[in-house]
């Protein structure tokens, strides 16, 4: 009886084991789907990135009906390839294949689904439905122009789950007998990798804007699945690790720099183009051109001298930068030729850049004009401004990274001349081009052609690091003699830099020759190469090579440099302006930030504590170490930091913050939705809003409101009043004449 009974239990547990066995082998075949499948659920589920292309699919209609069909298209053939890959992988004849199956279908509809929800339901509608008097006209209209959002996310979130149901039913209905030839199914999917590797090559920009980054994305992960299936079969059938011996001939040909084809597009210096020069002779040039300087001799007062500080953040950063400064610039004819530099950091330096080269085009270097008071509609800086910058830089990106940077580390034949960052730069350029086809480019001409002492365009400052050391190169028409060897700039490096006979010396560690230049855009760009989305820039000297990234590891508020650029224009004027080229008109300096509003919080403690906390702390301090450039050249520039209460510190503080709400969660990327652009210039403010007062008067809020919207509301409405009152105080500081209590600028 005993042994009859361990003989059934030692049957079945060998059944058991057999019947484990053959699933963990059929995972096992299948593994090269399964991960990717698995993959593809994770990055259409968690990514902020991801979450801003569904609210751009669900809220921009126009011109989306392209990407949000073919990333439909793609999301099924992800599923149905990747479903078709695990059956010729796998033997027939079980349930469980085609229950595996069935959720390799199911995985990705299941993330983009839950990527849907999570969209829907970390967007924040609020002041929806708010009284009169809660928010500002315009925060309304956006409050309830997105109030629908998160159930039609929501909406679409369930038909992406039903639609995954009914394909992963339909293979759980074919799964257990069905078997298709691998190779019918991999030569499409080698054809897809193909074509997409060629039409990417030949339609570099307006193909990817068609099918949209979610669709590109996806049908890489689709090529991805039937290349690692070939190598896993290799490995499988005739034991050879073509995997392990791919992945090591890779990390050998990326340790040599063979497959590196990072390095800047060069043009020729243009003829008679100064070269870089000392600050000190650069203001001298600068304010002795000046078309208005009359105006301020004659009253007997100093010269406003504006340096903008524009820190980075991507997409949303460049749109706020530009949108601040143009708003302004429509305002205030004088603007832009009172501006000396701009020190920007990424993002910032995209929209600091775009806004230079509008000055550059269509501002005078003319006499004093006065600034406009009263409401205003968008005036032609910000107009074209949106323009240029409403679109999307996100699709070529990932479409030459995908489809030519990463094949190019594996095979170094398929190299292409053009890499993604020099797709993004050209992008800038024809972004350009589409809107004010008939004027000059100023972002495909060389950089150092740009910045005239007699033009009304400000000199862009663009600032990056270097990898190998951490200095702060900057990509700058003039420096100082004198700065610290931390600070450099990229056509005369400041390290071994000398100053003899009245020339920058450079003792060889020049990044480019003295026939040679750098594009603006490819100036801009290389302040905003935050890896992985973009490659370190590669630079080979007669002694050395180096590269550099975006400038916000190092600083990413833009007032380190802006800070070196005071000191030295205070130098200037404790000298009494006397220089051995000629007296410096008297001049005072303003600088303004254009920043995010930095929230230090605890956070949360995370997994992989041990792995991932060395880079986590390097990402958090990049925030942190802003905040405290920004804050330190504050306590140094205002004597009575933090005396002032209200909006009148706006006013009287030489060093004004505009600030974008940072409870707003605004995800590092190239492409925004039309709602957050919307969410962005509202709370840039107007001038004609300023309340200019010594107390902030709160919104009023409906009886019921939830705290957590309470808290945020307030916070946008805090930001909203203080950017409108800075932008209204330089009215005032351009015409020198004190700023009345009230509304200043919405009538004369």
């Amino acid at each position: 009886m005993r042994h009859g009974i361990g003989t059934q239990l030692r049957a079945k547990f060998l059944q058991w084991k057999g019947g484990l066995t053959t699933r963990l082998r059929l995972v096992r075949e299948a593994r090269a789907p399964v991960v990717v499948a698995a993959v593809s659920a994770a990055a259409l589920t968690f990514p902020e990135q991801t979450h801003e292309i569904y609210r751009v699919l669900a809220l921009d209609t126009q011109g989306q009906v392209g990407p949000l069909i073919f990333a439909l298209v793609a999301l099924l053939s992800l599923a149905v390839g990747l479903s078709l890959l695990g059956l010729a992988l796998t033997q027939p004849g079980s349930r469980f294949r085609a229950a595996l199956v069935a959720v390799i279908a199911l995985l990705p509809f299941l993330g983009a689904a839950s990527g849907l929800f999570l969209a829907g339901s970390r967007t924040k509608v609020m002041g929806a439905g708010q009284p009169a008097g809660a928010l500002d006209g315009a925060f309304s209209a956006i409050f309830d122009s997105i109030s629908d959002l998160p159930s039609n996310l929501v909406l679409a979130a369930l038909l992406v789950a039903f639609l995954g149901a009914l394909v992963a039913a339909l293979f759980l209905c074919v799964g257990r007998t069905f078997r298709p030839r691998f190779v019918r199914i991999l030569g499409p999917i080698c054809g897809l990798g193909s074509v997409g590797w060629v039409a990417f090559a030949l339609a570099p920009y307006r193909l990817p804007v068609l099918l949209g980054s979610m669709a590109i994305v996806l049908f890489f992960l689709l090529v991805t699945g039937g290349f690692l299936s070939v190598l896993f079969r290799l490995r499988d059938r005739w034991n050879i690790p073509a995997f392990s011996i791919l992945l090591i001939v890779a990390v050998y040909l990326s340790w040599l720099n063979v497959s590196d084809n990072h390095i800047p597009s060069k043009v020729r210096r243009p003829e008679g183009a100064a070269g870089v020069q000392p600050t000190a002779a650069a203001l001298y040039a600068w304010l002795s051109a000046r078309g208005d300087r009359d105006h301020f001799l004659s009253s007997g007062r100093p010269y406003p001298v504006f340096i903008i500080s524009a820190a980075g953040g991507g997409h949303y950063a460049a749109d706020f930068a530009a949108t601040f400064l143009a708003r302004v610039q429509d305002r205030c004819p004088s603007f832009s030729q009172h501006i000396f530099a701009i020190s920007s950091v990424s993002g910032g330096s995209i929209g600091a850049g775009v806004f230079a080269a509008l000055a550059k085009s269509f501002a005078a270097n003319g006499p004093w004009a006065e600034c406009a008071v009263g409401t205003m509609a968008p005036g032609m800086f910000e107009r074209t401004t949106r323009q240029i910058l409403d679109r999307d830089f996100l699709a070529p990106v990932m479409a030459s990274m995908l489809f030519s940077d990463l094949p190019a580390t594996l095979v170094p034949a398929l190299i292409s001349r053009h890499d993604r960052a020099d797709v993004f730069d050209t992008g800038l350029e024809r972004a350009w081009s589409d809107v004010l086809p008939a004027i000059q480019n100023p972002l495909s001409a060389p950089y150092l052609g740009f910045w005239r002492p007699d033009g009304a365009a400000p000199a862009i400052l663009a600032n990056t690091t270097q990898v190998e050391n951490g200095m702060r190169v900057v990509v700058a028409p003039f420096m100082s003699i004198d700065g610290p060897l931390e600070a450099g700039t990229l056509h005369q490096r400041a390290r071994y830099t000398r100053y003899f006979n009245g020339e920058l010396v450079d003792d060889g560690w020049e990044a480019l020759g003295a026939d040679e230049d750098i594009k603006l855009s490819t100036a801009l760009g290389l302040s905003a190469r935050f890896p992985w989305v973009m490659p370190a820039a590669r630079f080979i000297t007669s002694r050395t090579e180096f590269r550099l990234v975006d400038g916000g590891y190092l600083d990413n508020s833009g007032d380190e440099t802006a800070f070196d650029l005071i000191m030295e224009l205070r130098q200037v004027q404790q000298l009494g302006g006397k220089l051995t080229i000629g007296q410096v008109p008297p001049f005072e300096v303003h600088l303004i930030t254009l920043t995010s509003e930095g929230v230090l919080r605890p956070g949360a403690v995370e997994g992989f504590g041990d792995l991932l906390s060395p880079v986590r702390t390097l990402l958090a301090s990049r925030i942190t170490r802003a905040d405290m450039a920004t804050h330190r050249i504050r306590t140094l520039l205002n004597p009575q930091h933090g005396s002032t209460a209200g909006t009148t510190g706006d006013f009287s503080s030489p060093s004004p913050l505009v600030k974008l709400n940072a409870a707003l969660s605004l995800p590092l990327t190239w492409q925004l939705a039309n709602a957050t652009q919307r969410m962005i210039s509202a709370q840039v403010g107007d001038a004609a809003s300023c309340r200019h007062a010594a107390v902030i008067e709160l919104p009023e809020l409906r009886a019921g409101t939830p705290p957590s919207d309470e808290e945020l509301i307030r916070h946008i409405s805090d930001a909203a009043l203080t950017n409108s009152c800075v932008a209204c105080s330089i009215n005032f500081r351009l015409s020198g004449t004190a700023a009345p209590m009230g509304r200043p600028c919405s009538s004369p």
